[in-house]
């Protein structure tokens, strides 16, 4: 037997209510999906960053602001952002904004090929560089120090054993650091300020201790391949493991996998030896290189670029 069963009015009314909000909340067609965002194209890519190790074992990097500089910066990993010395802020003409905590850095360009925009700065001279600058005991001024919101950006290889770091560009944007809205609150806390306190302390003490004179600057020249040791013993050998876009060595027809033999007129078996080799080239200089290529032995010139 057959029944019918009425639809009452107010049932009908929520079940198209119902529908309604299902179709709303439906995921929008691939035509009407928003435009993705522009990908980093540095994102993946390594980069040789040239680092100098100080006399009192800090890594300092170079870089350059705005297009202006370079600048030595001071790789921190302890610290929670970037922050720029107040004279280089002041030499660059980066003025902080009334009120504000942050400065907007437009370009921040590392010395290796990296390159950032739109950073948050903090113009601020930690006991850092206020006092290590005093004391001179880094051998080169500090003029700024980078932190978690922009080496979180990338996975870091040091070395000892090479002048160079491999910074690899990860797909990540680090958040920046909690700042409350409110000025009056946004004091140091008391730990950074005790800390701060050591700046003071230290120039008064070079006015004792006297200053370290800094280390003499040589520009080197680039080449633009990062080298890799291969084997062990008597079969240790040196290997090209990455060769930078539109650098020398890739104009030169140097690839990765290519066994360098010889740099200049060394012989080169191990990196110990192919740094010690490189150390000799400034820009300019056409380096004769000699490579093993399977069975094939080539020579090159490559004739080394700028540095920062």
């Amino acid at each position: 037997m057959n029944r019918q069963f009425p639809i009452r009015p107010r049932a009908l009314v929520l079940a198209m209510l119902a529908l309604a909000l299902v179709l709303d909340e439906a995921p929008p067609t691939q035509a009407q999906q928003p435009p993705a965002a522009a990908r980093d194209p540095q994102i993946g890519q390594a980069f040789p960053v040239p680092y100098r190790r100080t006399l009192t074992n800090h890594y300092l990097v170079r870089a350059r602001i705005n297009g202006q500089g370079p600048f030595n910066f001071l790789v921190d990993t302890g610290a929670p952002a970037l922050f720029i010395g107040t004279a280089v802020a002041k030499k660059i003409g980066l003025n902080p904004e009334a009120g504000e905590f942050w400065t907007a850095v437009d370009r921040f360009d590392l010395e290796g090929g990296i390159k950032l925009t739109n950073l948050k700065a903090r113009v601020e001279d930690p006991f850092q560089l206020e006092g290590m600058n005093a004391l001179g005991l880094p051998g080169a001024t500090i003029d700024g120090i980078l932190g978690f919101t922009v080496l979180a950006r990338f996975k870091m290889e040091f070395d000892p054993r090479s002048d160079r770091m491999t910074w690899t560009r990860l797909d990540y944007e680090p958040k920046e650091p909690f700042v409350p809205k409110d000025p009056a609150d946004r004091q140091a806390p008391a730990e950074v300020q005790a800390m701060n306190m050591l700046g003071p302390a230290m120039k008064l003490a070079a006015m004792f201790l006297g200053k370290q004179p800094e280390d003499l600057k040589q520009p080197q020249g680039v080449l633009g391949m990062a080298l890799k040791e291969t084997g062990e013993g008597n079969t240790l050998a040196v290997q090209i493991a990455q060769v930078w876009p539109r650098s020398a060595a890739h104009q030169a027809g140097l690839e990765p996998g290519d066994q360098l033999v010889s740099l200049g007129k060394q012989s080169v078996h191990s990196l110990q030896a192919a740094h010690e080799a490189m150390a000799q080239v400034k820009p300019g200089d056409p380096v004769e290189i000699t490579i093993q290529r399977g069975a094939d032995r080539l020579e090159r010139t490559v004739t080394a670029g700028p540095g920062f």
